[in-house]
């Protein structure tokens, strides 16, 4: 007997021991993976009424996304303008890898809270509260750069403020309707392959002209006097191993380096970036981010990409006109054109304005804080000067705006060998302005001249932003 009731003592042990193990397994699978439970599309209780998903608004209040009494996620009932929101709001379903609704489910569902507070929520099946959050984007703005974008072509538009960083508008096409999404229904069977990218940060395309923003800081910086040169632009160069054109076969005679940017002289630049010499030009480049692994705790966003190595004279020229290996997202060709404007700092982008509990207390608010500097103040003032003279007499001059000192830049990128296939339209700058200042970046791929298309967008885009962000 005394034997028996060991044995009982020692099995009552192990199965009290086995309970403690799963217990204590279960709470720290709680807390390591419950952001990862709460994306998931597949997690009933995030996507019942267990989780009262907290709102996201707009940088006004304006409600972007919300939870219904009924425990169903509602969206704006405008359908164009949950559309225009769609990347930057992101899904219940979790499509959109960058939208807030995925990226900050663990926020928004109240899964970032203490283990006891997790623990109690997964035992109980009591509904949680999640966080509302706040964000940069005005949506109103959002919606109407949507609104005039180009009928039927794919593209972004990003909108900063450079001062401090704030994203103010994020337009990726094509969208989708998040709505079509939320019963999990095959109606999204009608959604474009690469809606659910965020073009603003996972498009990574060639520059194109745009780069020679680039290129003309790295000879500033070189040789402050470089912009007093001239330069021979027959319409044609025929350097080692090819020949590089001016757009449209424009034939420029002798300019200066100022000239030649307002009239985006491929000649110029692809000359320039061979005296430059690779390593000077990737310096220069990796100054302004490219080749950075970017680490903003707002979002994610794709790495630009300036060439690690340069096989032939044909990689340097063509990199110094934003061909070739270059490439770059719309966000940080409008933080570039932010630190041009900005004396040379590039400010660390933000997204999140404020985060507050269920219980109206704040738990985050917006931090600005300087990236890096990208260049000399002096440099920064040249280039803005530059930029000036593009929008006055050059290339970009239908991004000019009454009342205001706009600075821009033109590009057409090559995306093929094939002459008839349309280049991307590009168009970078902001509004010289301590009270309004505001970057944009745009492109329409195969749109085009980016004098012609992308230009305009990007003007009305700074317009409205003047009259809706203040």
């Amino acid at each position: 007997m005394k034997e028996l009731r060991g044995k009982m003592r020692l099995i009552g042990t192990l199965i009290v021991c086995l309970f403690i193990g799963l217990g204590a397994w279960y709470g720290y699978t709680v807390y390591s993976e419950g952001s990862v439970w709460a994306s998931s599309p597949y997690n009933t209780r995030a996507n019942g009424t267990t989780a009262h998903m907290g709102d996201i608004t707009d940088r006004d209040g304006n409600l972007l996304a919300h939870t219904a009494s009924d425990g169903t996620r509602q969206y704006l009932t405008n359908e164009k303008s949950r559309r225009a929101l769609s990347q930057t709001i992101g899904d219940q379903m979790g499509m959109s890898g960058t939208g807030v609704e995925n990226y900050y489910s663990s926020t928004l569902l109240n899964i970032s809270g203490s283990l006891l507070d997790r623990l109690r929520s997964a035992f109980s099946g009591e509904e949680r509260v999640g966080s509302s959050i706040q964000l940069t984007i005005d949506g109103e703005l959002t919606a109407y750069i949507s609104s005039i974008f180009p009928e039927g072509k794919n593209g972004a538009v990003c909108l900063i403020n450079y001062k401090t960083g704030e994203v103010l508008a994020w337009v990726s096409k094509p969208d989708y309707d998040p709505a079509d999404l939320l019963d999990g229904s095959t109606e999204g069977d009608d959604i474009a392959d690469t809606a659910f990218l965020n073009r603003c940060l996972q498009g990574l395309y060639m520059p194109g002209s745009t780069f020679k923003i680039i290129t003309l800081a790295s000879a500033i910086e070189a040789d402050p006097n470089v912009l007093s040169r001239k330069f021979i632009c027959s319409g044609s160069w025929d350097y080692e191993g090819g020949t590089i054109v001016c757009a449209g076969g424009a034939v420029h005679g002798e300019v200066d380096l100022v000239t030649a940017f307002t009239k985006s002289c491929n000649i110029t630049f692809g000359k320039l970036a061979y005296q430059l010499g690779v390593e000077r030009l990737r310096a220069t480049a990796e100054n302004f981010g490219f080749n950075e692994n970017f680490k903003f705790g707002d979002f994610m966003i794709y790495n630009s990409v300036f060439p690690e190595s340069v096989k032939n004279v044909g990689g340097l020229v063509w990199a110094g006109v934003g061909q070739g290996e270059v490439l770059a997202t719309p966000q940080h060709m409008a933080m570039i054109a932010g630190a041009v404007a900005n004396g040379g700092v590039m400010m660390k982008p933000v997204l999140v304005k404020r985060i507050e509990n269920s219980m109206g207390a704040s738990t985050h608010t917006m931090e600005t804080s300087v990236y890096r500097q990208a260049m000399q103040p002096a440099t920064a003032e040249l280039l803005a000067r530059a930029m000036y003279e593009t929008v006055q007499s050059g290339t970009a001059s239908r991004a000019a705006i009454s009342g205001y000192t706009v600075c821009g830049k033109t590009g057409s990128a090559e995306t093929s060998d094939d002459k008839s296939v349309p280049t991307n339209a590009w168009f970078v700058g902001f509004i010289r302005d301590e009270s309004k200042p505001y970057a944009v970046a745009v492109v329409v791929e195969q749109g085009g001249a980016g004098s012609t298309v992308a230009t305009p967008i990007g003007r009305q885009a700074l317009e409205k932003a003047i009259q809706v962000v203040g």
